[in-house]
């Protein structure tokens, strides 16, 4: 067996991370609208109690180990203490520990290994926080362990039950992966840069039982040892954040200690938080960009009927819109005010994301600073050592990198707002007109039928003056060429009042007709001053 394929003490932790106030879910996230299992199944954030459950699952059916969190042993959401970041082992339940201890044996290749880990439920802010750690110890009973070969990881994690898709928990998860390497391994590292990548991929590739691995993201050191990272945030199909931590350095065994473990619990809370409010994000995108596009199209089609040669022959006519058309643009007009707020909720839950993310990269960039101060404070580590830029690239890089998307992202679509507005108003400016043009035709008529129907009651009135009365049948012969005809005296009347009054209907309406003529007339005038010389 390769001696440069061996490793000293592995060590694998997990670090989960799930919302336990579920008053505070939002059941309409895109994001959990694409995943029906965070609203229907055990693992919904509104059972806070999925963390522990899967956690005893993994002790006892992946593990084999005599040990769970139950009502003895972790207090409830209701019986928890008060405070920002509380301890959820009772006191005294566990031999005064803050975590719940468990231990196996197993063998090997052959070879007897003693294992031991530990399970420790924290509440942090508004989440449940596990961390659950599984590994070989450095020494027993003073005695220093053998070094094992790195398949040994496959027994660290049966079925994958580390792994994201089986954790599953609502805040996402890091695991980190850590071992000691030999003299000969420092050795090759130093005369190969490529040693400790293929010797991590190899640890990679036996912790998961899968051909689909994360991705190498990037390379550093942390505490004065070599650490590999796995797992872009970017591609959220296969993301699966994995640190692979090569310790080669005392001062790295006397800094990684109990106080900082707590530490990277509290900050991979912050990272896998402001990963989350990220991928809601390119939901939200993608609702926004769809209803944006709807909007474009929506719009497109209620001004259709304004195209410019169909607008040119109504105007020639003289016609306004068609009943069905105005109909159309009021409901239009109705719709469109609740579609321009949900439209502007969606702004503004995207914009709410990016304030998420902000929170958390302070957060995340405090807690570095205050553990470079702790470090610093001790006064006996190298500048190597306190070196967290490693970790810092995050807040530095990566989470300015999703801000910007947000910000260009709102930039692009506040337009979708304004279209909205614009069109509400446009549209209740046209339906104004055609309302104000078809009660002044309204009117018009009404005063052209007034006028009429006045003449028509004066020439009525007057036929005593035009047409004798006596005797009251009397016959009057129209004077008709080639034709003589007689029509009795009343019909006359009526005839004469009905034809005066239609004759002031239509002069009245010609008189109204002509002054729009006109105006138009000016209009096409001013129109080809304007054309340029042919």
């Amino acid at each position: 067996m390769n001696q440069n394929s061996k490793i000293h003490a592995p060590n694998v932790h997990l670090f989960a991370f799930h919302l336990w106030d579920a008053l505070g879910f939002d059941s309409n996230s895109p994001v959990n609208s694409q995943q029906p299992a965070l609203t229907s199944s055990s693992n919904s954030p509104v059972n806070p109690e999925h963390l522990w459950q899967k956690c005893n699952e993994i002790l006892k059916n992946n593990l084999k180990v005599d040990a769970e969190l139950n009502s003895s042993n972790l207090y409830s959401a209701k019986t928890a203490p008060p405070g920002w970041r509380v301890n959820l082992i009772v006191e005294n339940s566990v031999n005064d520990l803050a975590f719940l201890p468990f231990e196996k044996n197993i063998e090997h290749h052959g070879q007897p290994i003693f294992l031991q880990g530990f399970a420790q439920p924290q509440r942090i802010d508004d989440s449940y926080a596990l961390g659950f750690n599984i590994s070989i110890p450095e020494k027993i009973d003073g005695i220093k362990t053998s070094n094992v070969d790195v398949s040994i990881f496959q027994d660290l994690n049966p079925d994958n039950c580390l792994l994201p898709n089986s954790v599953n928990s609502y805040f996402g998860q890091t695991l980190l992966l850590t071992a000691w390497l030999s003299a000969e391994q420092n050795q090759e590292m130093r005369q190969d840069e490529n040693f400790l990548k293929s010797l991590a991929q190899q640890c990679l590739e036996k912790f998961i039982s899968d051909p689909n691995l994360p991705t190498f993201y990037r390379q550093g050191e942390l505490f004065g040892s070599p650490i590999l990272e796995y797992g872009n945030p970017n591609q959220q199909a296969s993301y699966c954040h994995i640190l692979i931590w090569f310790l080669n350095s005392p001062a790295t065994d006397e800094i990684w200690n109990a106080a900082r473990y707590s530490d990277f619990m509290e900050l991979f809370l912050y990272r896998n938080k402001i990963i989350r409010a990220f991928w809601e994000s390119r939901a939200y995108y993608r609702q926004i960009r769809e209803e944006y596009e709807k909007i474009e199209l929506d719009i497109d089609n209620t001004f259709k009927y304004l195209q410019r040669d169909r607008s040119q022959q109504r105007q020639s006519k003289g016609a306004g819109l068609k009943q069905k058309e105005l109909e159309y643009l009021k409901r239009q007009m109705i719709e469109m005010p609740p579609r321009a707020v949900k439209y502007a909720r969606m702004l503004s839950d995207l914009q709410f994301l990016e304030n998420t993310i902000a929170i958390n990269a302070q957060n995340y960039q405090d807690k570095l600073n205050q553990i470079s101060l702790d470090i610093k404070a001790a006064k006996k580590y190298n500048d190597s050592d306190a070196d967290l830029s490693f970790l810092a690239a995050f807040s530095k890089e990566t989470c300015p990198q999703f801000q910007r998307q947000i910000q260009a992202d709102l930039g692009y679509f506040k337009h979708g707002s304004g279209l909205l507005d614009q069109a509400t108003e446009a549209i209740r400016a046209i339906v104004a007109i055609e309302e104000a043009y078809r009660n002044a035709k309204l009117e018009v008529t009404i005063q052209a039928v007034g006028f009429g129907l006045g003449v028509a009651g004066v020439v009525a009135g007057s036929s005593p003056y035009l047409i004798k009365q006596d005797p009251p049948n009397q016959i009057v012969a129209l004077p008709l060429p080639f034709l003589k005809v007689g029509i009795n005296s009343f019909a006359f009347v009526l005839l004469i009042s009905i034809g005066a009054g239609a004759l002031v209907w239509g002069v009245v309406m010609l008189s109204a007709n002509s002054k729009n003529l006109l105006g138009k007339f000016k209009n096409l005038l001013n129109r080809n001053k304007q054309l340029p010389p042919q």
